[in-house]
């Protein structure tokens, strides 16, 4: 028989190297069509165990501390798939030390490698033999291991030609897993952000859809959330002879649990103020309400006003919220000081209230302090000074002031973030 030549093993290498090559392109494609990580992580463990010719193959992935390595899947010939959450420390057996090195290895007899672990083999009746473990890594970054296992009896031997390709099915493997897991933060992030526009939907529907009319006043209030959702909330409570409830207020914290903590608020404030709509009686009973299901430490500030239209008359009762400011021809002062502890606080606190008689021309706001210490990039804050000189100057409508002072705030602060929420609410007597 014709010895080969080294040409012809030369030409059988490349044929070899071009069917490992073909091999790859079909498992890439093959992995990068699957984006579920759950079925990616079968089909990756299936492709390996065949391609590879192996008896038994297992990936680890690094958890979340990065100080792991958890089991996230095993096929063998030796019972079912196995899917568990053991967890291995990096460094520890073959698997953790390749996570920790991030160099392959080729281990020809597992039982004289001194880092193998035999538990397996003794739980199964599985005999290992030889091992080929490769670290999957993307962007120069260890994110698992992947290995897989001759049996001992049948005598078969991993080569440097076997390290090759499975070296190039675990690149692919490791770039799948990584837009899988893209992938699975996109949907989540896009269910969350279903979720808080639904939030939003919601908190808007406890707001008022429209100001209250009336021949002796005008009225204009809106609300900004530093969040998709927040803590600020204002409503007009509507009693008889043209006697109208106004509440503003701002729950401590932002987002959800803020959002959530508002929208029970107005429903109290509603509720209890059918009963004895007397503002230093409101706050009190609402505190009680707040201090018995106190959550978290949550708070909120609060100014609850009985305007009578017809007598042009508003009494304030203040629960440790800012004044409110009174505009009218002489000048500006501060109104409706805070008399009392937040609301949610200290249970069986007595408000105080005061009342004021209002002219034609005189203009009231209520305001959280989103509109007074919103802060440019310089850390400069907006302030009270700023608010009383627009108040003061402003000559149009409500409507046209509370414009006027979102678009002034969104000036100065330029590209800074909105920190907190803005709310502002105001009226004029004609």
């Amino acid at each position: 028989m014709t010895k080969p030549t080294s040409d012809s093993k030369r030409l059988i290498q490349l044929e070899e190297r071009v069917h490992q090559l073909e091999t790859c392109y079909k498992i890439t494609s093959l992995l990068n069509s699957e984006l579920n990580l759950s079925n990616l992580l079968d089909t990756i463990m299936n492709v390996a165990k065949k391609v590879m010719h192996a008896d038994a193959c297992s990936l680890l992935l690094v958890d979340d501390n990065k100080e792991e390595l958890v089991f996230q899947i095993a096929l063998s010939d030796v019972g079912e798939k196995i899917k568990t959450m053991t967890r291995l420390k990096i460094g520890e057996g073959i698997a953790g030390s390749v996570a920790k090195t991030g160099e392959p290895l080729i281990i020809k007899d597992a039982y004289q490698h001194p880092q193998f672990n035999s538990d397996y083999d003794k739980k199964t009746g599985f005999e290992t033999g030889s091992i080929l473990c490769s670290p999957l890594i993307v962007k120069g970054e260890v994110m698992g291991v992947c290995q897989v296992i001759h049996g001992k009896k049948k005598g078969i031997v991993f080569q440097e030609s076997d390290l090759e390709l499975f070296l190039l099915l675990c690149d692919s493997a490791a770039l799948a897993i990584h837009n899988a897991r893209l992938h699975l933060v996109l949907m989540e992030n896009q269910r969350m952000e279903k979720d808080m526009e639904f939030a939003q939907s919601v908190q808007e529907s406890f707001l008022p859809t429209s100001t209250p009319q009336h021949k002796n006043f005008i009225f204009a209030a809106d609300t900004h959330a530093a969040q998709v959702v927040g803590g600020d909330y204002y409503d007009f409570i509507p009693f008889g002879n043209d006697v109208l409830g106004i509440v503003l207020g701002d729950v401590s914290g932002k987002g959800v649990p803020a959002a959530l903590q508002m929208a029970r608020l107005m429903s109290d404030f509603r509720y209890i103020s059918q009963v004895n709509p007397e503002p230093k009686k409101v706050l009190k009973q609402v505190n009680n309400i707040l201090c018995e299901r106190s959550y978290r430490g949550m708070f909120t500030t609060a100014v609850f006003c009985l305007l009578d239209m017809n007598k042009r008359t508003l009494t304030v009762a203040n629960g440790g919220h800012l004044s409110l400011l009174l505009k009218n021809e002489k000048a500006i002062e501060e109104i409706g000081h805070a008399g009392g502890t937040p609301l949610g606080i200290l249970p069986n606190v007595e408000y105080t209230q005061n009342e004021y008689s209002l002219k034609k021309g005189d203009q009231i706001m209520i305001y959280t302090d989103g509109i007074t210490e919103p802060k440019k990039k310089q850390q400069e804050e907006f302030g009270m000074v700023r608010l009383k000189e627009l108040f003061t100057n402003h000559e149009g409508s409500s409507q046209d002031f509370i414009q006027t002072l979102e678009n002034s705030i969104k000036t100065f602060i330029g590209d800074a973030p909105q920190f907190d929420d803005l709310t502002s609410l105001t009226f004029k007597a004609i």
